[in-house]
């Protein structure tokens, strides 16, 4: 006797004699599995053998790797500018030298660009707190605070966006990483209410020291997840911002404070540079990648020689926030093309 199936959604019942790795299957997929007298009456059926079972089954794996495919095309299109021929060739011939399914190579391009773009955005949290407090100490100094509450609410705008996506993209226990992230989010927004006040700034920037906190162990743990590492020159370009934004605001607080620790100015300039002669070694795999990071470098020989000059009054301090700007703008450009470039391995 055939399975029976009533249509009522996800509510399933089958005789007593149905075979049992049609009632695992159905259970898989989220059905409620009831016996066959369990079905109310005037319910509408309709017959499902195991055999019709197993292939809807191939019909829906079909359906899934076909998924999988158009994913992985659209991050191609996206990243190397092609059309959708261009795409679907270049993954073909990829998963046909790698001796694999189409589909698995898709499916493994599509989670690999994920996690760059997860990592990328958990980066920015990191960042983002601390060009809020160098903006907010910026308009302490009454260097261009218009200009400042302006950015102060673009970042805030993004970090929202940022945490969005992040919900989308992280699962199980990456998601709950997530949290901590959220909250420290909120709590850096109470600090930054009202009106700047230099007696809030030691509270303000303790807030955003622990969005930082938060940031850096959701970055370590997408770090750590998986089989692969990712890209280490990502991972270095993500923190080569947060490090920049630091720094500035490092140099204001100075400004705004005399007791102001010179040692945590001192300590970031430090690991920039070391970060920075890391970067400077990493093997450029394309032009894009080396015109990018020439970019970077000329903007930071600008920052550091505000930083220098930054004891010159309001105009030099003006300044320096300018070309702090500017290189977040080459760094951001650089993280973009690394991205970019990790799907350059197909081709």
């Amino acid at each position: 006797m055939s399975p029976v199936i009533a249509l009522h959604p996800l509510r399933v019942a089958l005789p007593p004699d149905a075979p049992a790795a049609l009632q695992q299957g159905l259970l898989a997929a989220g059905c409620t599995v009831l016996a066959q007298e369990q079905a109310g009456p005037g319910t509408d059926w309709v017959l499902c053998s195991a055999q019709e079972w197993a292939a809807l089954q191939a019909a829906r794996q079909q359906l899934d790797e076909r998924r999988w495919t158009e994913r992985a095309k659209g991050v191609l299109m996206q990243c190397q500018q092609l059309d959708e021929a261009q795409a679907y060739k270049l993954l073909r011939d990829a998963a046909m030298q790698a001796q694999t399914r189409l589909s698995e190579l898709a499916r493994h391009l599509v989670q690999q660009h994920e996690r760059a773009e997860a990592l990328e955005r958990a980066g920015a949290q990191r960042m983002l707190s601390q060009r809020l407090l160098r903006l907010q100490a910026q308009a302490l100094l009454g260097l261009e605070p218009a200009a400042a509450a302006a950015l102060q609410a673009e970042s805030a705008a993004r970090i929202e966006a940022n945490l969005a996506r992040l919900h989308e993209l992280l699962h199980g226990p990456l998601r709950e990483v997530l949290g901590p992230v959220q909250q420290a989010w909120g709590q850096l927004q109470q600090a930054l209410q009202g009106e700047p006040r230099r007696a809030d700034l030691p509270r303000q920037d303790a807030a955003a020291q622990q969005l930082l906190d938060c940031s850096e162990a959701l970055v370590t743990a997408l770090t750590e997840a998986g089989q692969e590492r990712p890209p280490r020159l990502l991972v270095l370009c993500t923190r080569q911002r947060l490090l920049s934004q630091r720094l500035v605001k490092e140099a204001l607080l100075a400004q705004l404070d005399p007791a102001h620790d010179p040692q945590r100015l001192a300590l970031g300039l430090d690991e920039f540079l070391r970060a920075l002669q890391t970067l400077r070694n990493a093997p450029l795999h394309s032009p894009g990648l080396q015109s990018a990071f020439d970019a970077v470098d000329r903007e930071w020989d600008r920052l550091l020689r505000g930083l220098r000059q930054g004891s010159g009054g309001s105009p030099a301090l003006r300044d320096l926030c300018e070309r702090s700007e500017r290189l977040l703008q080459a760094l951001d450009a650089l993280t973009q093309v690394v991205q970019r470039s990790l799907q350059t391995l197909l081709s």
